[in-house]
């Protein structure tokens, strides 16, 4: 056995761990309402996800974390459901493409414990022993807590007190399948430029949906989280359940990309710049 095969071996039975006890929280908090027992379950994996990442020194036992969740949401509501509607189906398939197309990204291009994400190590090397509380508050609880936000209309779609719903729906949800599609079809394309570019300074990705956005699958993410609300808001869930996407927009907008970039023009130099010159950061116009 290879050491990555073990390392995805240990991984996987982390999150099977978090999975479990999670679902225990879930069942013990049965007097709370729908909402705080997922909240509740969702925070005790969170902290699991940190107290490992502190036991392999690697933060990224966390970032399967963002697109497991959501799915697991999905579970959960499956086996205590008597029967969905087509709505729900539709609602349930799209969250769970949407999960299992990132989390098989994530599975395809991690190498093992002997990789960190690079804003983690930089964190690391800048902030010293002070590292544990941007691990804590930005890296694990933080995400945990917008995604949460962003699946707040969930419980009006799959657990509905009306049996109307809006025109709303299926534009949320081609909204939404639209993301789906941009961030396959970009991720793939980069997946593949990684492997053929891999140690080369200059090359930029130019390729496919790349050539007209510098950040498609950012696009593709937003619009996914977008059409969810809407989803969410055509079987009545409140306006404020639209605040988690906006957030998802915000941290895209003013931390993901921006750093990334930043990144990349001192790994790729002017190639890197030029393409930002001639390229849109994110809407292809």
């Amino acid at each position: 056995m290879s050491t990555l095969q073990k390392d995805r071996g240990e991984i996987l039975v982390f999150y099977i761990l978090m999975g479990v006890v999670g679902y225990d929280s879930y069942l013990r908090f049965a007097d709370w309402s729908i909402e705080l027992r997922f909240l509740a379950a969702d925070l005790v994996m969170m902290m699991i996800a940190f107290l490992l990442s502190l036991y392999k020194r690697n933060s990224s036992v966390y970032d399967a974390y963002w697109s497991v969740i959501p799915f697991y949401f999905m579970l959960v509501f499956y086996f205590e459901s008597t029967e969905w509607n087509a709505h729900q189906w539709v609602y349930a398939g799209l969250v769970s493409g949407w999960s299992w197309r990132l989390t098989y990204n994530w599975y395809r291009s991690w190498s093992g414990w002997s990789h960190e994400d690079w804003r983690y190590v930089n964190y690391r090397n800048q902030m010293g022993k002070s590292f544990i509380w941007m691990n804590f508050f930005g890296l694990h609880l933080y995400p945990t807590l917008i995604v949460f936000a962003s699946m707040l209309g969930m419980f009006s779609v799959l657990l509905p007190t009306t049996s109307t719903h809006s025109i709303v729906f299926p534009i949320g949800a081609g909204i939404a399948g639209i993301g789906i599609a941009l961030e396959f079809f970009a991720d793939n394309t980069l997946h593949q430029h990684r492997k053929e570019a891999a140690g080369t300074r200059s090359d930029v990705l130019r390729k496919g949906l790349w050539k007209y956005s510098r950040n498609p699958n950012y696009l593709g993410e937003m619009l996914f989280w977008c059409g969810l609300a809407l989803m969410g808001f055509a079987w009545g869930a409140v306006w404020w359940t639209g605040l988690g996407a906006i957030g998802m927009i915000a941290m895209f907008l003013f931390a993901s990309i921006p750093m990334k970039e930043a990144r990349l023009k001192e790994t790729k130099g002017e190639a890197f710049e030029k393409y930002m010159r001639e390229v849109p950061r994110i809407l292809p116009f």
